[in-house]
């Protein structure tokens, strides 16, 4: 636990001992010391939010007014941050009687999507997983009710997310197209890699730039898993005019353009298919 000195002054954290992660000052750790935490780090506010104050002639040095703020005692792990590093020791503290680690620890993990449910495998525990989602306004998701916290907060079009020692792989389910901005995967003390981190959950070609166009156009191409591609432009009669990809691609973001210096103006399509994958747009060359 930190006291600090008043919000409208620069915040000075003093530290009080071993009870760093005793959010709610209860002089003891439990579950409600996580959820705390745990909200503070999905509303990105830990540096902020204060839960009680001291008098004058405290531990801090007789400062008057003196803040115990929860964002100080967020930061378990002491690297300056509030993420769900600091929750998974606190946890691991709470659950195992044990804040150094545990021998079962996992060192590497693995994100997998099948249909619209999203899962985690990994050699060893799982202490806990933040994501940060970009999606459309049509997205929407559904927790896993198997974890000891499953959360989630969305403003506008993204969506943070934890899920704190889940007991089964799964760890959400989802409507609607998402992108991964951000992801820590960690084990009951620290930050675990991610193996083949999927860069979106379905194939997309984005709208052509600029379109009407003289002479080149560029478009984004998203491939989330390995496999067979082709993106091809055609006239009005249905001919082949260029060949943007094809064949085999790795998963990832390619950046697609077309030059048509050599093309008339008028009318063209680009038409991009894969594995249950087709889309169909209008280009407009004018010269």
């Amino acid at each position: 636990n930190y006291y600090a000195f008043p919000l409208d002054e620069p915040q000075i954290c003093c530290p009080l001992g071993d009870m760093n992660g005793d959010a709610n000052a209860g002089g003891s750790y439990n579950v409600l010391d996580i959820v705390l935490l745990a909200n503070c780090v999905l509303t990105q506010s830990c540096a902020n939010d204060c839960i009680w104050e001291h008098d004058e002639g405290n531990a801090c040095g007789g400062a008057p007014s003196c803040n115990a703020c929860y964002g100080c005692a967020a930061d378990l792990n002491g690297d300056g941050g509030y993420n769900v590093l600091d929750i998974v020791i606190l946890a691991n503290c709470i659950l195992a009687g044990n804040c150094g680690g545990r021998v079962d620890d996992a060192t590497e993990s693995r994100l997998i999507m099948n249909g619209n449910i999203v899962s985690i495998e990994a050699d060893g525990f799982i202490g806990g997983v933040q994501m940060t989602l970009t999606h459309g306004d049509d997205f929407t998701i559904d927790m896993t009710d198997r974890a000891l916290l499953a959360d989630y907060i969305t403003q506008g079009n993204e969506t943070r997310l934890l899920v704190i020692t889940p007991e089964t792989d799964e760890l959400f389910s989802f409507e609607g197209d998402f992108e991964i901005a951000e992801l820590i995967v960690a084990n009951s003390h620290a930050e675990i890699s991610v193996d083949d981190l999927p860069l979106a959950v379905s194939f997309s070609l984005s709208d052509a730039y600029p379109n009407p166009f003289n002479p080149a156009t560029t478009m984004k191409l998203v491939m989330p898993v390995a496999g067979d591609m082709q993106v091809e432009v055609y006239n009005l009669l249905g001919q082949v005019v260029s060949t943007l990809t094809s064949g085999y691609m790795d998963a990832g973001k390619y950046t697609l353009t077309w030059d048509a210096s050599d093309a008339a103006s008028g009318m063209y399509f680009v038409k991009a298919q894969a594995d249950g994958f087709t889309k169909t747009q209008k280009l407009m060359l004018i010269k």
